[in-house]
């Protein structure tokens, strides 16, 4: 990936999420889905993306996180921010504002380009609505330390009652945090790199850290070292957290040639995006 252009993003701002940030679920339909093989960069970027997938990683991925060294520059770091807020579109993400919210994790943050995303979503539901806020910490846990130092140095908080910080962690074995803990977790392109194992591991462990609801964004193209899981809405519910929205959304905008992405970073890919609330949520009395 080359160092983006002004004229890059300025390609990105054409998508229209600024007016609308949910376009890529307007955009998805599958008769679309059925034709993306019409496209012939579709095509040929899937592929390549098939035949140089890491052996590494699709041997062991969390072994390949784990001793992962990839610093980011600040612009490829920004526009991947700015690029995959289409295919991360804020279901839910209203509750994160709140009054009566405190802690929101985001599992798996990756280089925290999202949970900065995040971070900006509140504050503008803050400002929106003339209000000035309340203490709010959102907390971001990678099993990269290379990944976690990206975030580090990159992300920022938008709003002086927003606190963002970023800690190397792995769920599988779980994290040191006690039950329901956070109000909120996201999970991002996170259960989409784990084994069967490790998936109902980390299920386990974000049901137990949780106290009112969960946003996972998950891709449902097969590809070496990836499972898709379209049934997530349903192994969140056997756990006590029920499916409020449930959409699919390609990686990109639809197009039948080329790609409205100047970089052309990934294939027209499918995902899955869900909002699930507790069932139960525990009395704030009983956590505070």
């Amino acid at each position: 990936m080359r160092i983006p252009t002004a004229d890059d993003f300025h390609a990105l701002e054409e998508w229209g999420l600024v007016e609308n940030p949910h376009a890529a679920i307007d955009d998805y339909s599958a008769e679309r889905e059925r034709r993306r093989d019409e496209n012939d960069r579709h095509r040929c970027a899937r592929r390549e993306q098939v035949e140089n997938a890491s052996e590494r990683f699709v041997a062991d991925s969390q072994s390949y996180y784990r001793e992962l060294d990839r610093p980011i520059d600040r612009t490829k770091w920004t526009y991947l921010k700015r690029r995959k807020a289409w295919f991360q579109p804020p279901v839910g993400w209203e509750r994160f504002a709140a009054p009566g919210t405190s802690r929101v994790l985001d599992l798996g943050c990756g280089d925290g380009d999202q949970t900065e995303r995040v971070a900006e979503f509140v504050a503008g539901r803050w400002q929106a609505a003339g209000y000035d806020g309340f203490p709010l910490e959102i907390v971001g846990v990678d099993l990269s330390d290379s990944r976690v130092e990206n975030a580090r140095r990159h992300a920022q908080s938008p709003h002086g009652k927003i606190t963002l910080r970023f800690e190397s962690g792995d769920a599988v074995s779980g994290l040191d945090y006690a039950d329901d803990f956070f109000d909120y977790t996201l999970a991002m392109g996170l259960f989409e790199v784990l084994d069967d194992a490790d998936a109902e591991a980390v299920l386990d462990e974000l049901a137990r850290l949780t106290a009112h609801g969960v946003y996972v964004r998950d891709v449902l193209d097969d590809y070496p070292g990836l499972s898709p899981r379209p049934d997530l809405a349903d192994r969140l519910a056997d756990r006590g957290f029920d499916p409020v929205d449930r959409h699919e959304c390609f990686e990109e905008p639809f197009v039948t040639e080329g790609s409205r992405d100047p970089l052309a970073v990934w294939p027209m890919n499918v995902h899955q995006v869900l909002f699930a609330a507790a069932r139960d949520p525990p009395a704030r009395a009983d956590r505070y």
